[in-house]
C-alpha cells in the first residue's frame, strides 16, 4: 500500500511510525498545517519534522501550493470562532491531503492526528472517511493513541522539539488560561498550607500521618466514568491519592447530568475523561492524574499500566470490556474493586460489599458470572452491588449521538444518583480502608 501520511509534528510522527511499518506500511509524509500560530512555531514544528524524515529516511511532501505559512487561509475558514472549529480545521488540512494523495497515486492516506487522546477521533474518521469518498481513494483509519505516551518520550529523548498545544491561536489561548487557572490553584493551595490549614487535614486526623503519606504514594486506576466510576474518582483525590489514572471513551451527554460528577449543562459535548480531570486537578493540585480519552479493550491493555498500580476500580457498564478488564487486573495480582450493576435502583441502604461470587439478586453480576465461566475463569474479587430488585420502569431507545458513526441505537435504564454515587463512594473507602489498614 501507498500512503500519505498528513503529519502535524514530528512526534505525532514518532508515535505513529511504529504501528505503520508493524503493517508492513511505509509512509510518505505530508505537510501541511495553516492552522498552526505563530510563525515562530510553524516554522519551528516544520522544520522538526524535516529532520525527522531525513533521519528516518522518509519522503516528506510539502505542497508548492501550501500558501506559505497560512494564517490567512486558516482564518477564513475557521472565522467566526465556534465550537466546530476544530471540525473544521480537520476538513480543510484531510481535504489538502486526500487531494495530493489522489493526484499522486497513493491508494491510501492517513493522519497522525489520530494518535492525540485530545483530538476528537470519531469526528476524523467521519471526515476523512467522507473525502476519501469525494477523491476516490481510502482513508487509512487506525487508533494510534496507544503510542502516545511511548512516541512523546521517544520524541524528546531523540531531542525533538514537543510543542504545548494543539497549534492555532485559540489552542494557545486556551493553554495559557490553563496554566493560569492551574498557577492560581497552586497559589491558593500553598496559601491555605501556610497558615496551617492543609486540604487533608480532617482526613489526617482520622488516617494519622502515617497514613496520609501511604494514600500520598498509591496509585489507582478508575475505568468508567459513569454514575459510580465519577463519584469513586473525586473521593480518591480528596481522600489524599497521589496518582490517579482515569479512563473513559464516551462524551458527556445531557442525560449524564443528573448523576456524573464531570457532567454539567455546560460541558455537554466533551470527553468525560478530560472534564473529570480538569475537576479533580482543582480539588488537589498535587495529585498526578492522567486522563485516557479511550475504551478499555485487550489490544490497549498495556497503555494503561495496570501491572505498575496498586489498584484498580471497575466501574464498566459493558459486558465484553468488564469481562476483559476483570481477567485482566485479576491476572496482574492487582488489587481489584469492582461495581455490579446500579441502574434501575432506588434504595442505597439495599447496596452491599461482598466476594463476586456471592452475590445475588444481580442481573449484571448474573451475566457477568456466567461470562467468566466461559472463560474458565474462577478468581475471587470484591464487589460493590445491590441486592435490591430492578424496578419497573419505562426504557427508552435512544439513537447515538452524532459524533458516533455507527447509527445503531442503545439502550438507556434509568439510574438516580443517590444510588450511583453511594456505590461509587463505597468503592473509593475500599481502597482507603485498604491502604490505611483503617
Amino acid at each position: 500500500m501507498r500512503l500519505l501520511l498528513h503529519c502535524c509534528c514530528a512526534p505525532c510522527s514518532v508515535s505513529c511510525l511504529p504501528t505503520l511499518r508493524g503493517e508492513g506500511i511505509e509512509p510518505d509524509l505530508f505537510w501541511y498545517n495553516p492552522n498552526i500560530h505563530p510563525y515562530g512555531e510553524y516554522s519551528l514544528r516544520r522544520e522538526t519534522l524535516v529532520n525527522y524524515t531525513e533521519n528516518e529516511n522518509l519522503k516528506l511532501k510539502i505542497p508548492d501550493d501550501s500558501d506559505g505559512y497560512g494564517l490567512e487561509t486558516f482564518l477564513r475558514e475557521i472565522l467566526p470562532k465556534d465550537e466546530n472549529r476544530c471540525v473544521k480545521c480537520y476538513a480543510m488540512r484531510l481535504e489538502k491531503t486526500a487531494f495530493y494523495a489522489a493526484r499522486d497515486g497513493y491508494n491510501a492516506f492517513s493522519t497522525t492526528l489520530l494518535v492525540s487522546p485530545y483530538q476528537d477521533h470519531e469526528a476524523i474518521r467521519h471526515i476523512g472517511t467522507e473525502t476519501a469518498a469525494k477523491h476516490g481513494i481510502e482513508f487509512f483509519y487506525r487508533d494510534f493513541r496507544p503510542g502516545f505516551r511511548e512516541g512523546q518520550a521517544k520524541a524528546r529523548a531523540a531531542g525533538y522539539y514537543t510543542q504545548k498545544y494543539c497549534g492555532c491561536v485559540f489552542s494557545e489561548e486556551e493553554s495559557f488560561k490553563r496554566k493560569k487557572e492551574k498557577k492560581q490553584s497552586q497559589n491558593k493551595t500553598a496559601l491555605v498550607q501556610a497558615n496551617d490549614e492543609s486540604i487533608f487535614r480532617r482526613l489526617e486526623l482520622i488516617t494519622g500521618k502515617e497514613g496520609l503519606e501511604k494514600l500520598k504514594k498509591t496509585k489507582a486506576l478508575v475505568f468508567g466514568l459513569g454514575g459510580v466510576g465519577s463519584w469513586a474518582a473525586e473521593a480518591l483525590v480528596r481522600s489524599g491519592i497521589g496518582k490517579i489514572g482515569i479512563i473513559d471513551s464516551d462524551v458527556i451527554c445531557a442525560s449524564n447530568v443528573n448523576r456524573q460528577l464531570e457532567a454539567t449543562t455546560l460541558s455537554v459535548g466533551k470527553p468525560k475523561a478530560l472534564e473529570l480531570k480538569k475537576r479533580l486537578s482543582e480539588i488537589n493540585p498535587d495529585c498526578e492524574i492522567t486522563a485516557h480519552n479511550e475504551l478499555f479493550c485487550l489490544e490497549k491493555k498495556d497503555s494503561f499500566d495496570i501491572e505498575n498500580s496498586d489498584y484498580v476500580i471497575d466501574a464498566i457498564d459493558s459486558l465484553k470490556h468488564k469481562l476483559d478488564l476483570i481477567e485482566t487486573v485479576c491476572n496482574a495480582n492487582v488489587t481489584f474493586f469492582s461495581s455490579m450493576g446500579m441502574a434501575l435502583k432506588i434504595d442505597p441502604s439495599m447496596i452491599k460489599i461482598a466476594s463476586f461470587w456471592k452475590t445475588k439478586y444481580c442481573p449484571l453480576a448474573w451475566l457477568v458470572r456466567q461470562g467468566l465461566r466461559k472463560r474458565g475463569f474462577s478468581r475471587d474479587f470484591t464487589v460493590v452491588y445491590s441486592e435490591e430488585s430492578p424496578i419497573r420502569a419505562e426504557k427508552a431507545l435512544l439513537p447515538a449521538p452524532e459524533s458516533i458513526l455507527t447509527r445503531s441505537a442503545k439502550r438507556i435504564n434509568g439510574s438516580i444518583v443517590t444510588v450511583t454515587a453511594t456505590a461509587g463512594l463505597l468503592l473509593a473507602n475500599l481502597v482507603l480502608r485498604d491502604v490505611t489498614g483503617l
